[in-house]
Protein backbone atom coordinates (compact mmCIF):
# COMPACT_ATOMS: atom_id res chain seq x y z
CA UNK A 1 0.00 0.00 0.00
CA UNK A 2 2.79 2.40 0.86
CA UNK A 3 4.46 1.67 -2.46
CA UNK A 4 1.17 2.26 -4.30
CA UNK A 5 0.59 5.62 -2.61
CA UNK A 6 4.18 6.83 -2.63
CA UNK A 7 4.02 7.78 1.07
CA UNK A 8 7.38 7.73 2.83
CA UNK A 9 7.83 4.86 5.27
CA UNK A 10 10.29 2.77 7.23
CA UNK A 11 9.82 -0.95 7.79
CA UNK A 12 10.62 -2.15 11.29
CA UNK A 13 10.55 -5.97 11.54
CA UNK A 14 8.37 -7.25 14.37
CA UNK A 15 6.78 -10.49 15.45
CA UNK A 16 3.48 -8.68 15.96
CA UNK A 17 0.65 -7.97 13.50
CA UNK A 18 1.03 -4.92 11.23
CA UNK A 19 0.84 -1.51 12.84
CA UNK A 20 1.79 2.04 11.89
CA UNK A 21 2.89 5.18 13.65
CA UNK A 22 2.45 8.57 12.04
CA UNK A 23 4.97 11.24 12.97
CA UNK A 24 2.75 14.01 11.55
CA UNK A 25 -0.06 13.41 14.05
CA UNK A 26 -0.05 11.58 17.39
CA UNK A 27 -1.49 8.36 16.03
CA UNK A 28 -0.77 4.64 16.32
CA UNK A 29 -2.96 2.16 14.45
CA UNK A 30 -3.14 -1.62 14.35
CA UNK A 31 -5.36 -3.79 12.21
CA UNK A 32 -4.97 -4.13 8.45
CA UNK A 33 -8.33 -2.62 7.45
CA UNK A 34 -7.93 0.45 9.67
CA UNK A 35 -4.38 0.98 8.45
CA UNK A 36 -5.37 0.68 4.79
CA UNK A 37 -8.28 3.09 5.15
CA UNK A 38 -6.07 5.60 6.97
CA UNK A 39 -3.29 5.41 4.37
CA UNK A 40 -5.72 5.62 1.46
CA UNK A 41 -7.45 8.68 2.91
CA UNK A 42 -4.12 10.30 3.75
CA UNK A 43 -2.85 9.75 0.19
CA UNK A 44 -6.20 10.55 -1.40
CA UNK A 45 -5.99 7.33 -3.43
CA UNK A 46 -7.47 3.83 -3.59
CA UNK A 47 -10.47 4.48 -1.32
CA UNK A 48 -13.15 5.96 -3.54
CA UNK A 49 -15.38 8.73 -2.25
CA UNK A 50 -18.21 7.92 -4.62
CA UNK A 51 -20.66 5.57 -2.86
CA UNK A 52 -20.97 3.40 -5.97
CA UNK A 53 -17.42 2.12 -5.41
CA UNK A 54 -16.69 3.14 -1.79
CA UNK A 55 -19.06 0.63 -0.22
CA UNK A 56 -18.11 -2.30 -2.45
CA UNK A 57 -14.52 -1.51 -1.47
CA UNK A 58 -15.47 -1.72 2.22
CA UNK A 59 -17.50 -4.87 1.59
CA UNK A 60 -14.57 -6.70 -0.01
CA UNK A 61 -12.05 -5.30 2.47
CA UNK A 62 -14.08 -6.69 5.38
CA UNK A 63 -15.23 -9.84 3.56
CA UNK A 64 -11.74 -11.29 3.77
CA UNK A 65 -12.35 -12.60 7.27
CA UNK A 66 -13.91 -15.74 5.79
CA UNK A 67 -12.12 -19.05 5.41
CA UNK A 68 -10.10 -20.61 2.58
CA UNK A 69 -12.08 -22.37 -0.13
CA UNK A 70 -15.32 -20.43 0.44
CA UNK A 71 -13.44 -17.16 0.29
CA UNK A 72 -11.57 -18.14 -2.88
CA UNK A 73 -14.88 -19.19 -4.48
CA UNK A 74 -16.45 -15.83 -3.61
CA UNK A 75 -13.42 -13.88 -4.85
CA UNK A 76 -13.35 -15.86 -8.10
CA UNK A 77 -17.07 -15.28 -8.68
CA UNK A 78 -16.66 -11.54 -8.10
CA UNK A 79 -13.56 -11.27 -10.27
CA UNK A 80 -15.34 -13.09 -13.10
CA UNK A 81 -17.62 -10.01 -13.20
CA UNK A 82 -15.08 -7.21 -12.73
CA UNK A 83 -11.33 -6.63 -13.09
CA UNK A 84 -10.95 -5.73 -9.41
CA UNK A 85 -12.94 -6.46 -6.24
CA UNK A 86 -14.73 -3.11 -6.13
CA UNK A 87 -14.71 -2.70 -9.92
CA UNK A 88 -11.62 -0.47 -9.85
CA UNK A 89 -8.30 -0.97 -8.05
CA UNK A 90 -8.77 -0.10 -4.36
CA UNK A 91 -7.56 -0.96 -0.88
CA UNK A 92 -9.72 -4.10 -1.03
CA UNK A 93 -7.33 -5.47 -3.67
CA UNK A 94 -4.28 -4.22 -1.77
CA UNK A 95 -5.49 -6.03 1.35
CA UNK A 96 -6.42 -9.32 -0.34
CA UNK A 97 -3.38 -9.80 -2.56
CA UNK A 98 -0.67 -10.66 0.01
CA UNK A 99 -2.58 -13.58 1.50
CA UNK A 100 -4.23 -14.78 -1.73
CA UNK A 101 -0.82 -14.97 -3.41
CA UNK A 102 0.21 -17.36 -0.60
CA UNK A 103 -2.57 -19.78 -1.60
CA UNK A 104 -0.23 -22.79 -1.65
CA UNK A 105 0.45 -22.32 2.07
CA UNK A 106 -3.28 -22.91 2.65
CA UNK A 107 -3.32 -25.97 0.38
CA UNK A 108 -5.40 -24.16 -2.23
CA UNK A 109 -4.51 -24.21 -5.92
CA UNK A 110 -5.65 -21.47 -8.28
CA UNK A 111 -6.33 -23.84 -11.20
CA UNK A 112 -10.03 -24.01 -10.41
CA UNK A 113 -10.26 -20.23 -9.89
CA UNK A 114 -9.43 -18.71 -13.32
CA UNK A 115 -10.69 -15.20 -12.56
CA UNK A 116 -8.81 -15.13 -9.27
CA UNK A 117 -5.65 -16.35 -11.05
CA UNK A 118 -6.02 -13.58 -13.65
CA UNK A 119 -6.33 -11.04 -10.82
CA UNK A 120 -3.29 -12.45 -8.97
CA UNK A 121 -1.24 -12.25 -12.16
CA UNK A 122 -2.44 -8.70 -12.91
CA UNK A 123 -1.69 -7.40 -9.41
CA UNK A 124 1.61 -9.27 -9.30
CA UNK A 125 2.67 -7.39 -12.44
CA UNK A 126 2.19 -3.98 -10.80
CA UNK A 127 5.59 -2.42 -10.00
CA UNK A 128 4.37 -1.08 -6.64
CA UNK A 129 3.08 -4.52 -5.64
CA UNK A 130 6.39 -6.09 -6.63
CA UNK A 131 8.31 -3.54 -4.55
CA UNK A 132 6.00 -4.02 -1.56
CA UNK A 133 6.11 -7.80 -1.69
CA UNK A 134 9.93 -7.68 -1.91
CA UNK A 135 9.95 -5.74 1.38
CA UNK A 136 8.04 -8.60 3.04
CA UNK A 137 10.70 -11.17 2.20
CA UNK A 138 13.30 -11.80 4.89
CA UNK A 139 16.79 -10.65 3.91
CA UNK A 140 18.92 -13.44 2.61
Amino acid sequence: MLEETGLAYEVVPRDQPPSIEDDDVPLELAGPAAILIYLAERAGRLFPVERRTRYPTLQWLLFQERDGERLFEALDARLAQAPFLAGEYTIADVSAYPWVVRHAEYGIGLDKYPALKRWVDALGARPAVQRGMAKLKPPG
